[in-house]
């Protein structure tokens, strides 16, 4: 009888016990959840910013968040819901680096390949390694900061740009530091790890996109696009007409995306980014070997990144993704791989001075 009794006693015990932690778990997520709405309308209201969609994964803490916040439209003020596509910019990036793991992986290339062995009329091609473009060490100017890319695109937004015409616009500059001592965060790069990955395959970016990741993941949610229209529902992108604050010059569908191309062209949503940062910071999509590689690198200042790795960087706070801007959206997407949180955030506007950075820090802040 005794045994039974203290047998009784414990179960009591256990279940209370399990009980307090369930209400604790409760509290705790309610409070980040009324936190995390506080922040988000917050910055919308002191910034001007139309809209955003926000995404909190955190499952230690039992926490999911995805949110649409303000406005999709400020004609129609249609809200912004939380599947609502926009592009991707920078995040392409991630995308375009694991192409290039992946024929490493099929022996197709070496990341120590020099880009002389697809590009030898390259200046300084000899020098210039499949890694350091990957890592963003190559030396190689940014084309977006040419005053011949600046006068074409915003004398023809809607020009259809091959990656050629890009690369052409930089490459008989110099380089800007012996590849592989700096790190600097240039498009060049990457555009040019979409060439070479089309001239390995004999396919187009957007055939290796959707054979290669987004179909084994079912992204159907994501898409290298082939011209400046915008597919699905997706939250309208603006910049500001030079009114402190005021964000209503539409160019979701203004310019032609081939200007970003292999670094930044690609169009998405948070539920889609999620799956993929995750999938991409767990190293779903390469070797484990390859994988580890990914997390070597230098500082990338432009970034704010502490180290820039084989196409994706961290903050050093734990979490590994990419940062991403391009007219009228800014974006950020990252993956804790210890703790299994991630956070993707997007903007429908871009703001230098404001960026989902920023807000994504104070999440990280709020989740430990």
């Amino acid at each position: 009888m005794k045994t039974l009794f203290y047998a009784v006693t414990a179960m009591t015990v256990s279940v209370l016990s399990l009980s307090c932690s369930r209400t604790d778990s409760v509290d705790e997520n309610s409070e980040i959840r009324q936190k995390l709405d506080f922040m988000a309308d917050s910055i919308l209201q002191k910034t001007g910013l139309p809209g955003m969609v926000v995404g909190v994964w955190a499952p230690k803490k039992h926490l999911e968040y995805l949110e649409g916040k303000g406005v999709a439209d400020m004609i129609t003020k249609n809200p912004v819901k939380s599947d609502f596509n926009f592009r991707a910019g920078s995040l392409t990036k991630t995308f375009t680096v694991t192409l290039i793991l992946q024929l490493v992986d099929e022996n197709k290339l070496m990341l120590d390949d020099h880009l002389s062995k697809f590009f030898p009329d390259f200046p300084n091609a000899e020098i210039i390694s499949v890694r350091n473009l990957a890592n963003m060490t190559s030396g190689i100017p940014e084309y977006t900061a040419t005053q011949e890319f600046g006068s074409i695109l915003s004398g023809d937004p809607l020009h259809q740009w091959q990656p050629e015409e890009l690369i052409a616009l930089v490459k008989d500059r110099p380089l800007l530091f012996q590849p592989g001592t700096k790190g600097y965060y240039s498009n060049s790069n990457t555009v040019l790890l979409g060439m070479i990955i089309t001239k390995i395959t004999g396919k187009t970016l957007a055939e290796n996109y959707n054979s290669r990741i987004l179909n084994p993941l079912k992204l159907t949610r994501t898409v290298f696009p082939i011209n400046n229209l915008m597919p699905f529902n997706y939250m309208k992108g603006y910049e500001t007409d030079q009114t402190p604050g005021v964000y209503d010059f539409d160019v979701s569908e203004f310019f032609d995306p081939s200007y970003a191309g292999a670094a930044g062209a690609m169009i998405s949503n948070v539920g889609n980014l999620k799956t993929w940062v995750e999938s991409l910071v767990g190293g779903k999509m390469i070797s484990a070997g390859l994988h580890s590689q990914r997390f070597a690198g230098l500082p990338i200042a432009e970034k704010h990144a502490t180290i820039y790795g084989l196409g994706m960087l961290t903050f050093g706070d734990g979490y590994w993704g990419h940062t991403g801007e391009l007219f009228g959206y800014s974006t950020v997407m990252m993956h804790n791989q210890e703790t299994g949180a991630t956070i993707v955030i997007a903007y429908n506007y871009q703001n230098p001075q404001n960026l989902p950075d920023d807000f994504y820090r104070k999440i990280v802040r709020i989740l430990k």
